[in-house]
């Protein structure tokens, strides 16, 4: 059981050597202008609000609302064809609207062997995956191969596909985009899981991981911590004995040269959480906002004739907002 003051448990078993000096991570400016971020392994430092990005996760299926993310202005969004309503087709015209956009795109799929969903976002340009249920090095090492393009992984090829059009026609597109794709395409392993949690040096010791992604509600739940707070997830969240969690993923982070990542809701917590080391900070989903925004203007403009729903509606959304920035 996770303790408020133990530090992180990694494993000592090695396996391969941690990659020397600095790494390079992508950054995607959406195509047009790639540039480098390099992060030094040895050691992390607490971010400036300009060092880390910021995005929201994108549950609702809805091409139009994945585009109108992408054209305000974050950093970077997750179409979470995971828990959302997001089908093949679904998939490909987000993907399209968000295409002429600046924002990096991430697609989270079903878990680590989901190799059709890997292979299906990645043709269709999505920037990255982002990987959830990893339990360990084999759920990492299997993830990663389904990413990337042999002799690095084993990726399969398709052409005329979205994700080499941007590299150009025919033959000579093709061969610079099996070129570069593996330097490009980024991995998000998600750690929401106390199996990996408890084995983060195995996990992030595979080579080809570009962030490890904490999600502190699942990682959370696979503790029962749900059930030691009564089922009140803003409370887990805040528990003393979830703390420590967001160092230990900073620090298994700095030893690989790992681009670290978070899960929260709301403004202040994500300044507090990228002040903290977190470069990849979520900090809402769409229909999350939306259902917020809603039920608290509406309780504010209707606050006598609200219906209840209305009005409990506005009342856990205040309150969530205010557990999470505790």
């Amino acid at each position: 059981m996770l303790s408020g003051s133990s530090s992180p448990r990694f494993t000592t078993r090695q396996h391969g050597s941690p990659p020397s000096g600095a790494r390079c991570l992508k950054h995607t400016t959406k195509r047009q202008n790639r540039t480098s971020l390099w992060r030094t392994a040895a050691t992390f430092t607490r971010n400036t609000m300009a060092d880390s990005n910021f995005g929201i996760m994108v549950a609702s299926g809805s091409p139009a609302i994945a585009e109108a993310v992408a054209a305000s202005g974050v950093d970077w969004l997750c179409i979470d064809a995971q828990h959302g309503a997001v089908t093949y087709d679904v998939l490909h015209n987000m993907l399209a609207a968000c295409s002429s956009h600046k924002a990096k795109v991430i697609v989270r799929v079903g878990g680590p062997n989901d190799r059709y969903g890997m292979q299906q976002a990645l043709d269709l340009g999505a920037d990255g995956i982002m990987v959830p249920l990893v339990n360990n090095r084999k759920d990492a090492e299997e993830a990663v191969s389904y990413c990337l393009f042999a002799p690095q992984g084993q990726r399969s090829v398709a052409y005329p596909v979205r994700a080499v059009y941007h590299k150009g026609v025919g033959g000579p597109g093709l061969s610079r985009y099996l070129a570069e794709a593996n330097k490009e395409v980024e991995v998000w392993l998600q750690v929401e899981t106390a199996s990996c949690y408890e084995s983060l040096d195995e996990v992030l010791s595979v080579p080809g991981i570009t962030s490890a992604f904490l999600g502190p509600c699942d990682l959370g739940i696979t503790y029962g911590l749900h059930v030691t707070n009564n089922y009140d997830i803003g409370k887990m969240i805040a528990s003393p004995e979830l703390a420590h969690v967001y160092d230990g993923v900073l620090k298994a982070c700095a030893k690989y040269g790992i681009t670290a990542g978070v899960f929260c809701i709301g403004e202040e917590r994500a300044e507090q959480l990228a002040a903290k080391g977190f470069k990849y900070v979520a900090y809402d989903t769409d229909l999350g906002a939306m259902m917020n925004y809603t039920a608290s203007i509406q309780g504010k403009l209707k606050p006598k004739s609200a219906s209840s729903s209305q009005a409990t509606a506005a009342a856990v959304a205040e309150e969530e907002m205010q557990q999470d920035s505790s």
